[in-house]
């Protein structure tokens, strides 16, 4: 029969035939490529938002994406309904940094590849990526000159505005300076992440860091992230 010639009636009567031991090899698959993929971007990613919570998705969207390519694959009807349904769906969250959008390709292409039984596909796109990544990240090593600090500041937002006019005073006192990164907010909590631009050069840097130990806000932690290296 013509697949363009079949009537509502045939797309109805389309059964699902799914082998649930395909399925558990395929979620096998897709779980542990995107848990390696994780620990990728935990190592070597440049990104300078919270990591751990943007990475804890990717486990969970690649094995989201098999199970839905698992079932679609089987029922012709059900893959005309997720076009329709996708087509209505409406992403509010932005992507602020372009590596994390390619983690996100990386990790749907993960579930794609494993949701059609493509395990080798999926297996090979894993080990590329890290061979990719990890040549990439020990090239960039030998260009650098000089290193920079994250300060990761979480504050109640009740006293957001106070602890912007402390930091914009200790950075002209200590002469340090600083760029505002990304500032997110969960609740009655801003999380604000900041570049302290060529710390390890600034003399006042350990008197800086003292200056923040001694605020003494209620709901006021501050932390340095392991420092990353910037090429000029």
């Amino acid at each position: 029969m013509d697949t363009l010639s079949l009537s509502l009636a045939d797309i109805k009567n389309f059964e699902i035939d799914i082998s649930f031991q395909s399925l558990i090899t395929s979620i096998i698959v897709s779980v542990i490529c995107a848990y390696i993929i994780k620990l990728i971007y935990l190592k070597f990613a440049k990104s300078i938002n919270n990591k751990e919570n943007f990475s804890d998705i990717f486990v969970l969207l690649s094995l989201t994406t098999t199970i839905v390519i698992t079932v679609v694959k089987f029922s012709l009807a059900l893959s005309l309904g997720l076009v329709g349904a996708l087509s209505i769906v409406r992403f509010r969250a932005a992507i602020k940094e372009p590596e994390e959008l390619v983690y996100l390709f990386l990790i749907i292409g993960i579930g794609l590849a494993s949701g059609s039984n493509q395990y080798q596909v999926a297996l090979t796109l894993t080990v590329t990526s890290f061979l990719i990544i990890f040549f990439e990240n020990k090239l960039r090593k030998k260009n650098l000159t000089y290193n920079t600090e994250i300060l990761n500041i979480e504050i109640n937002n009740k006293d957001f505005d106070k602890i912007t006019d402390t930091l914009d005073k200790l950075t002209k006192s200590e002469k340090i300076e600083l760029e505002m990164k990304s500032l997110n907010k969960q609740d009655e909590i801003v999380y604000i992440t900041y570049l302290v631009k060529n710390a390890y050069k600034s003399e006042n840097f350990t008197s800086f860091i003292s200056q923040l130990k001694k605020i003494e806000l209620k709901e006021f932690n501050f932390s340095f992230s392991k420092d990353i290296s910037i090429p000029l």
